[in-house]
């Protein structure tokens, strides 16, 4: 049975679903030309004003008469906009962005932008913090709590991120919302202040700083609900399943020939063993290896992304049974000088055909169910691209099909990017 997939998302395929803290990051990246990491070291949060009335223990900011947002801002949330994956646009209307509160953290200031969006939601950025879009208010997320999170090292000049956050932040769309309620896993509670933002906005942004003394193991935050004023819960999400790239559990490990790599703490670093070890044309060394994870399962990383799950094929005795692995899913990683290809491949994949515009086809050989590879420089330009990847079995017969968008922006190198519009230049 053939099987055709159309997944062409210009996303690293790590185990964490795409988002738009992705989007936002993927935009200010093609705009700035320059990487954004996404850990912040967070040692203070201090709201210092907010343009408000006080209507049930909590600030109502007008939006109508916030400030409004100078071109630069304006030029952030156009990016999202111009930048953003084909189909992936939130429809944000950037003219009206407006300042919504600051606070400060170690000293610096940091500001909350909102901009409305044509479906009655909204994008917001939290300065240098992150950000995103809810950009329908009536989709099958708005009745959730939105929650984000700035990580922190374990220890001062540790290479070990926490897995508990330094900072939350957040929004939701329930007016009848009076109080948000950071829960620990010891069992205590804290509130967390928020502001409600008036139409066309319609929604409650909140900002926490967790003490140090709740950033330890048994203590750190695992929830956050909203409440009504007669206490009654409107939402509640799990923190560990809302912001889980943030508290991962990573260790960095310097690797000869590959420089740091994010290295998952599950991982038996003992038990490694490297299935790749790979050259781009413009001299990039690429790398993956593969660990059996403690508690069962399987742990991978390379250059790029890193992360553990029992999906594949088992490492070692003790690996938890395998879950069925797709066919074929494949991501792609650039915006650099090189663009490189990494997924999985189900376990009837002998080897994978790419196959380019121009006519050129070349076969990959997958290892363990991974594949990795820099695709040639020569298939950068228009006309020359991958368009497809074809799943081949052992007897040469095609068993799934991964179709590629040659005109994606900002993916593949060029001389001279394109102004796309609010700042942004991207190569087409």
């Amino acid at each position: 049975m053939s099987e055709e997939l159309t997944r062409n998302d210009v996303l690293s395929s790590g185990l964490d679903d795409g988002d738009w803290m992705d989007v936002l990051c993927r935009a200010t990246r093609a705009r700035r030309r320059r990487q954004i990491y996404g850990v912040v070291a967070l040692t203070a949060l201090v709201v210092v004003g907010v343009a408000s009335a006080y209507a049930l223990g909590h600030p109502i900011v007008d939006f109508s008469t916030a400030e409004k947002g100078s071109t630069k801002v304006v030029d952030e949330f156009g990016s999202m906009e111009v930048g953003a994956p084909e189909g992936m646009a939130p429809g944000v209307l950037p003219h009206q962005t407006r300042r919504i509160e600051s606070f400060r953290i170690d000293g610096n200031e940091y500001v909350l932008w909102v901009a409305p969006t044509k479906q009655g939601g909204f994008c917001a950025t939290w300065s240098r913090l992150g950000g995103g879009c809810r950009a329908d208010r009536h989709d099958r997320f708005a009745k959730e709590i939105d929650v984000q999170g700035s990580g922190r090292s374990a220890t001062p000049g540790s290479k070990v991120f926490s897995r508990s956050p330094a900072a939350l932040v957040g929004s939701f769309f329930y007016e009848a919302a009076v109080r948000v309620e950071i829960l620990y896993a010891d069992g205590s509670v804290a509130e967390a202040p928020f502001v409600w933002v008036t139409a066309p906005i319609d929604a409650g942004f909140f900002h926490f700083q967790v003490p140090g003394a709740h950033r330890l193991p048994g203590h750190w935050p695992i929830a956050v609900t909203l409440l009504d004023k007669e206490s009654h819960t409107l939402a509640r999400a799990n923190i560990g399943n809302n912001v889980p790239r943030f508290f991962s559990d990573s260790i960095t490990r310097r690797v000869p020939g590959f420089g740091d790599l994010v290295v998952p703490r599950r991982a038996i670093w003992g038990k490694r063993r490297q299935l790749f070890d790979l050259r781009a044309d413009d001299g990039a060394r690429l790398g993956l290896w593969v660990a059996p994870a403690r508690g069962g399962g399987i742990c991978m990383w390379w250059n790029q992304s890193s992360g553990c799950s029992n999906v594949g094929r088992s490492v070692g005795k003790n690996s938890a049974k395998p879950q069925e692995q797709p066919a074929l899913l494949v991501g792609f990683a650039g915006g650099g000088s090189h663009v490189s290809l990494e997924g999985h491949v189900g376990r009837h994949v002998a080897r994978v055909e790419a196959r380019f515009q121009d006519g050129e086809r070349i076969e990959l050989e997958p290892r363990e169910g991974y594949l990795l590879w820099p695709i040639p420089s020569r298939h950068y330009p228009l006309g020359h691209r991958l368009k497809e990847l074809v799943a081949l079995d052992a007897s040469g017969r095609a068993i799934a099909r991964q179709r590629i968008r040659t005109n994606e922006h900002g993916l593949y190198p060029c001389a001279k990017p394109k102004n796309y519009g609010y700042d942004t230049y991207m190569c087409p």
